[in-house]
């Protein structure tokens, strides 16, 4: 797509035991797929920033992200493993749950945006790996529109992937540039020759 990316993902597979007893794989297949975060430490400024957390935007129907690890060059950063994201986060965004300006009591967090457990310093270059398959339990969701009473065929799992992105911290000297630039007019004004 244009604005994406979307992944097709196999069921899990059905085997015959014992006659005529059916059962199924509880993951299909999956893959793993790498994200780079177009950013650079010039873009912060002087000092290095640091990464408070991470967002995708995606929309997994019937199969989910189990991993995500973040990596600063090839060093790992943060692993988040055994997770189910799953749902539609391409179109349900608030930006208010990553407003540091925010009010936490009126905060919204999404499962997509994973947060370190601390802030890491940013020495290289941020990027995101994540492993995504479709397990047999995506296609049991209640209110989904596949129902496996009927016995017809599974739908198709799809993963549509918009965007990465990182929440970084940077510091701001800038205010304290014109302060000094402020205070420094003051006095010399109040100076005698």
């Amino acid at each position: 797509m244009g604005w994406g990316t979307q992944i097709e993902f196999r069921e899990p597979a059905e085997k015959i035991v014992e006659g005529d007893i059916t059962v199924r794989d509880k993951q299909g297949p999956g893959s793993w797929f790498h994200i780079p975060l177009p950013s650079t430490l010039t873009t912060f400024g002087r000092r290095n920033p640091y990464l408070e957390s991470i967002t995708l935007l995606f929309r997994a129907l019937y199969c989910r992200i189990s991993r995500v690890h973040v990596y600063d060059g090839n060093d790992i950063v943060a692993e988040f493993n055994n997770i189910v994201l799953t749902g539609d986060f391409l179109h349900e965004r608030d930006s208010e749950d990553i407003n540091p300006e925010a009010s936490s009591l009126y905060r919204q967090t999404f499962i997509n945006t994973l947060r370190l457990e601390k802030p890491h310093r940013v020495f290289s270059a941020i990027g995101i790996s994540f492993y995504a398959s479709a397990f047999d339990d995506d296609f049991n969701v209640r209110g989904s529109a596949f129902d496996e009473r009927f016995h017809g065929p599974r739908p198709r799992s799809f993963l549509t992937l918009s965007a990465a992105g990182g929440q970084f911290i940077a510091e701001d000297f800038s205010f304290l540039a014109s302060t000094f630039a402020v205070l420094e007019r003051l006095f010399s004004r109040n100076r005698e020759p």
